[in-house]
């Protein structure tokens, strides 16, 4: 086993086919999904070539068996291994390398860790971290079966994003419907940078658009041909218009659209805090999967 640096396209594809490979076996331990895996990447502040040299490959010949990415900004690393290296030495010594990576700040987090994942569990305790408060909720649901949804208010309508032209007026929903507090004019080209990045699909971002033309409502759907299943990230509605029914009328159509091109399935996570979203989620028929835990460790001096 040997482990390399990130050199490119080639190696992202590996990496999101093991993301693949990992939620197929369905062991315990928690992959996230392949569209997670680019919207961290590509919908970022961070230059390119910075995020490329905190990601490592681990390899046993020409097989990827393992990867690293480093997030220092967000104190949290993540470890990815193919399925039969759960609880393997090897898982170990990679999430060790990567611990250790980040020795030097003052806490550090590995998210995403499932609640009944003894093995993961069993190796972070072992080596000092500690659950945090925080945790995420895993849903699910199936795309079997009608999907139909509430009718769109009158004026409003459905369309996908053009693309680049689109970035400035998608960043005005985005920017207003999770608080940020960064002055719009530094926050709209993070948009615009990821609508031009090799991983974004303008068909798969749908619009509710309100009727002066703004977006009142956006999402994003990723497919993996193969697990066929299909997740949501990022979703949001501006706060001018929300509870007018908007978001299920957008999440609706997102869960056509993934059927639409052969996926079964439809997952998303948010925060277990999101008293909000929890209840809407479970309204288009999302359930509960389970919790996705965070650790936690505290440099001693």
């Amino acid at each position: 086993m040997n482990v390399r640096s990130y050199q490119g396209f080639e190696d992202l594809n590996a990496m999101l086919d093991l993301l693949s490979a990992g939620r197929q076996a369905n062991n315990g331990t928690h992959y996230v999904h392949r569209g997670d895996l680019q919207w961290w990447l590509f919908y970022t502040d961070t230059p390119q070539e910075v995020w490329q040299s905190n990601i490592r490959l681990w390899m046993e010949g020409d097989q990827l068996i393992g990867w690293t990415l480093l997030s220092p900004e967000e104190k949290a690393f993540d470890v990815f291994v193919i399925p039969s290296l759960s609880g393997d030495p090897r898982e170990c010594e990679m999430l060790a390398y990567a611990a250790d990576e980040l020795s030097a700040l003052d806490e550090i987090e590995m998210v995403w860790v499932a609640e009944h994942d003894d093995v993961r569990i069993q190796w972070l305790e072992a080596n000092g971290f500690t659950p945090a408060d925080r945790h995420f909720v895993h849903f699910q649901r199936s795309l079997a079966g009608p999907l139909n949804g509430p009718a769109l208010p009158v004026g409003f309508s459905l369309r996908t994003s053009r693309g680049p032209e689109d970035a400035r007026l998608r960043s005005v929903a985005s920017h207003a419907a999770f608080g940020s507090q960064k002055p719009f004019e530094e926050y709209w080209p993070r948009t615009l940078r990821f609508m031009q990045s090799p991983v974004y699909v303008p068909g798969h971002e749908i619009f509710v658009i309100a009727p002066d033309g703004q977006v009142a409502a956006y999402c994003i759907i990723w497919t993996d041909e193969l697990t066929r299943g299909g997740h949501f990230e990022p979703v949001g509605t501006h706060p001018d218009f929300q509870r007018r029914g908007l978001g299920q009328c957008l999440m609706f159509e997102g869960l056509r659209r993934l059927k639409s091109e052969g996926m079964t399935e439809a997952c998303l996570c948010t925060n277990s805090d999101n008293t909000a979203a929890i209840p809407f989620y479970e309204s288009i028929g999302f359930e509960k999967l389970k919790r996705l835990l965070t650790y936690k460790k505290t440099r001693t001096i």
